[in-house]
């Protein structure tokens, strides 16, 4: 027992004696061309250990002989430095990434000196949301731009870079290829290649007062002479489904008519006068009764049967004004009757090429999508054409050609953000009675007909 316990202890020593020979502490700076780094990461390779620079660059870090540190900072190219001394001055050389172009007017300028004047946003990000529009896409992925959309399918977005600040008009600039334009819903997203958003009045200067709102400067592909041309095929099929997370439960008619009722007697509290039911469709009495035809060539609220083969005389003589409605009394889920799981469908095409003399794109695109009220869609097809061929070292011919053919059938207010001022059909579709049938007797829309729910729509 004593010589394993003396075994031990003899053992623990030997490790402790191991560590303080090979750990010791190194201390460092780390530099960049700027001056010190605050925050650099340094890492022992291979362990948990690691050390964070203080605010003038120094760390200090346990690391022995011929370990490998890694030195690390955002936007700098990480180093890979072997122990050999317990001072260690590391200078971190800025990643290429600092020094992306991006085009501005007529010029460029590095990322590096624009970076809260300009946004860029990739087109790959722009790819994976399924929208009918591309302004639809910089939702939520271009910092300070604000898009507000109705959510039809190729309706026109709102899009806000300086927010909503100006008397004339808070419209940004757009510009494709160097050509301003007032929209760009014409273009597929497939063929874009990268968009840059002006934001600082310096940066869009170049533009004059049009820019006054910000600027909007799409680049589509081309083909480059630094790289092996090729052929790219995109398809994204989608669906959107009206009811997830499901949709407000309505009253059902027997509800509807109680409620009615109890407005009469608030209102006759509230007035010191006697109750007085008079709604042509649930009777006079205090109990509401459900009635059995809303409807009847003129006659409202009916209990019981009608003079089928009259009416059916009378809608024979004038059907644009002879309407037989039977009250649906389980009662009619208009936003179900409205609404329907919507495709979606997209497919791009591009063919790039280049040579020591030109280069060339080509793409194709079309789009195919349904919103989810019913007869609600977006078609659009594309053609982009982009070449440029140099015939001397200072003339070059090209040509940027877009052909777009485009269809929609929206929701009220023309397609536009502007229908969010005028009526819904989402709106009407909670405000319609549930007593109410999609169609009436003879086939024809039932509407509102029946006298006592108004003008819903």
């Amino acid at each position: 027992m004593k010589r394993t316990f003396f075994k031990k202890i003899l053992l623990f020593l030997a490790l402790g004696l191991t560590t303080g020979i090979y750990a010791q502490t190194l201390t460092g700076l780390v530099t960049s061309d700027e001056g010190p780094l605050p925050g650099a990461t340094v890492l022992v390779q291979g362990t948990n250990t690691f050390a964070t620079t203080d605010f003038d660059g120094n760390f200090s870090i346990q690391a022995a002989q011929g370990a490998v540190l890694e030195i690390s900072f955002v936007g700098y190219t990480t180093q890979q430095i072997t122990v050999d001394s317990d001072q260690l001055d590391v200078l971190l050389v800025a990643d290429n990434l600092l020094e992306e172009i991006i085009v501005t007017g007529y010029g460029t300028q590095t990322k590096r000196e624009t970076t809260g004047a300009i946004s860029t946003v990739k087109a790959k990000d722009l790819n994976v949301i399924p929208s009918g529009n591309i302004e639809q896409q910089f939702q939520g992925r271009i910092p300070g731009v604000t898009v507000i959309s109705n959510g039809s399918p190729g309706s026109t977005s709102q899009i806000r870079v300086r927010g909503f600040g100006a008397f004339g008009g808070n419209e940004p600039l757009y510009v494709v290829d160097g050509v301003p334009t007032t929209n760009i819903d014409f273009l597929n997203p497939g063929d874009i290649e990268s968009t840059t958003v002006l934001k600082d009045a310096a940066a869009a200067s170049i533009y004059g007062a049009r820019a006054a709102n910000g600027v909007v400067v799409m680049t589509t592909k081309s083909g480059s002479r630094l790289q092996d041309g090729g052929i790219t095929l995109d398809y994204t099929l989608g669906f959107t489904d009206p009811n997830v997370g499901g949709s407000p439960q309505m009253l059902n008619p027997q509800q509807m008519a109680e409620w009615t009722h109890r407005a009469y007697e608030n209102n006759a509290t509230a007035n010191g006068t006697a109750v007085a039911y008079t709604h042509p469709q649930y009777g006079a009495n205090a109990t509401p009764v459900l009635p059995d035809y809303l409807h009847a060539n003129g006659a409202n609220g009916i209990v019981g049967s009608v003079d089928l083969a009259a009416i059916q005389a009378a809608y024979d003589a004038s059907p644009e004004t002879t309407f037989l409605i039977k009250a649906n009394k389980q009662g009619t889920n208009w936003y179900d009757a409205i609404t329907t799981t919507a495709p979606l469908h997209r497919l791009s095409f591009g063919a790039n090429g280049a040579n020591e003399k030109g280069h060339y794109y080509i793409g194709l695109g079309s789009q195919f999508q349904d919103g989810i009220l019913i007869n609600n869609i977006l078609r659009r097809h594309t053609l982009r054409a982009n070449s440029k061929y140099d015939i001397t070292d200072f003339l070059s011919i090209g040509e940027n050609i877009q052909a777009t053919y485009r269809e929609t059938k929206t929701i009220g207010g023309g397609g536009s953000i502007t229908s969010a001022d005028d009526e819904s059909e989402i709106l009407a579709a909670y405000r319609m009675p549930t007593i109410i049938p999609i169609y009436d007797e003879f086939g024809s829309y039932a509407s509102t007909k029946a006298s006592g729910f108004n003008n819903p729509h």
